[in-house]
């Protein structure tokens, strides 16, 4: 990948795990930081700390949490291995899931205190009785929840809480949504509650999410609006629009409606109408969010890596179907948002060239709030047009300086457009 060629800055950087922890909050439900701060005081006795990680809002709807400042623990001697993407998610704050245990001690007991260890070649065999020898990585260490038997023994998928994490490598406090009543907060990455805020969602407008599951950036929306928004959104399979309507009941959202629907039809001149579902007429909504299918590269950390090139190549085709789709549901004067969560300029900067060739109509305009970093040079975009995208990453470009807490989330990439 060109990006990566020579660039050990992002490769460093994918590598590592965000310094900080973000959760969006519900503004159309009550909401207590004090609840945080208590959780914090209680996981601090357990560190044997008296300095609790910091927190504050950025914007009324996103809170940010920093690492434990001076938590230590020393390593407890056994080891537990588990796959490379539980070993992410571990380092994110989260505790291990029995599907992700990979190998545990034969002398282990609940309770015990044990060091998480990621595989990163993929050779741990399910099951593993003995310590294991191939490349591994210390991601963290907590307590033993489930015995060898519960884990590998009995025949069945298992599934729970395997290890309790008390503290990962990262230093990121353990904490997720369920310390709060459902749908008051939201674990989202930064950059992905920005696209929210790109977006803008107004009372009253129509606004079509193409590729909405799991819900997420639609119930931003419908939030920002004080859910008095028309709010369309797509996915191609029942099971994730199931998932968006379960995403919209936990929040107390009611202004959106979702359809298992392939984005890439959802324009018909043969329509029936806005209220008869999709396909939509053209010139159909005011605003369109299309959050579109990518390589995923700029997911942190990345502990393995198994995209192969042409794997990667192959995602402009859906992006440009998709695109080309939303510039028709999109009325005049409309506004649509293109964002991935992928470092590649091909899905990126090269996607925003290739739409403004292609499409005479759109007109680049500022992705506001500007935070992240300025496009990349060279791939098809003016240094004007490349000041109105945002490319979120570990580096500043010329024409950008960039505040650090916008650095350290995941790889991301927005841009708006105006229809004329």
């Amino acid at each position: 990948m060109e990006i990566l060629k020579d660039n050990n800055i992002m490769r460093a950087w994918l590598c590592q795990a965000p310094k900080i922890t973000t959760f969006r909050v519900n503004k159309l439900l009550s909401f207590d930081v004090g609840v945080l701060k208590k959780f914090l005081v209680s996981q601090s006795k357990e560190l044997e700390t008296t300095e609790l990680p910091d927190f504050y809002f950025l914007r009324p709807d996103c809170l940010i949490l920093g690492p434990w400042p001076a938590a230590r623990l020393e390593k407890a001697g056994k080891e537990v291995i588990v796959d490379a993407l539980c070993a992410a998610a571990v380092l994110r704050g989260a505790h291990v899931f029995a599907p992700g245990v990979m190998g545990l001690p034969v002398n282990c007991q609940v309770g015990e205190r044990v060091d998480i260890y990621g595989d990163l070649e993929g050779h741990c065999k399910r099951g593993l009785k003995v310590e294991y020898t191939g490349s591994k990585l210390y991601v963290g260490t907590g307590y033993l929840k489930m015995l060898r038997a519960d884990l590998f023994d009995n025949g069945v998928q298992p599934s729970g809480i395997a290890v309790h994490t008390i503290l990962p490598a990262s230093k990121l406090p353990v904490v997720n949504e369920t310390i709060y009543s459902k749908g008051q907060v939201l674990l989202q990455n930064l950059p992905s509650i920005i696209c929210g805020w790109v977006m803008d969602a107004k009372p009253n407008e129509y606004i079509l999410d193409m590729c909405a599951a799991p819900g997420n950036k639609t119930t931003h929306l419908a939030e920002m609006s004080n859910d008095q928004a028309i709010i369309i959104a797509l996915d191609k399979t029942p099971q994730k629009a199931a998932k968006i309507k379960e995403s919209c009941e936990i929040q107390g959202v009611t202004c959106v409606t979702a359809y298992a629907f392939d984005s890439t039809k959802c324009c018909s001149e043969d329509s029936k109408g806005l209220n008869s579902g999709p396909p939509f007429p053209p010139n159909s909504f005011d605003k369109v969010l299309l959050d579109a299918p990518c390589s995923g590269l700029g997911q942190r950390p990345q502990l393995v890596n198994k995209m192969t090139p042409k794997m990667i190549s192959s995602y402009k085709f859906v992006q440009r179907k998709l695109f080309a789709e939303a510039v028709k549901v999109l009325k005049a004067g409309g506004k649509l948002v293109y964002s991935t969560c992928t470092i590649t300029d091909e899905e990126n900067e090269g996607m925003v060239a290739w739409a403004l060739e292609k499409f005479p109509c759109l007109k680049l305009i500022p992705a506001e709030p500007i935070l992240g970093g300025a496009g990349l040079p060279n791939k098809g975009l003016n240094d004007t047009q490349r000041l109105m995208v945002q490319r979120f990453g570990p580096e500043d470009s010329e024409l950008r300086i960039v505040d650090p807490i916008y650095k350290d989330s995941i790889g991301f990439f927005i841009a708006a457009f105006i229809k004329s």
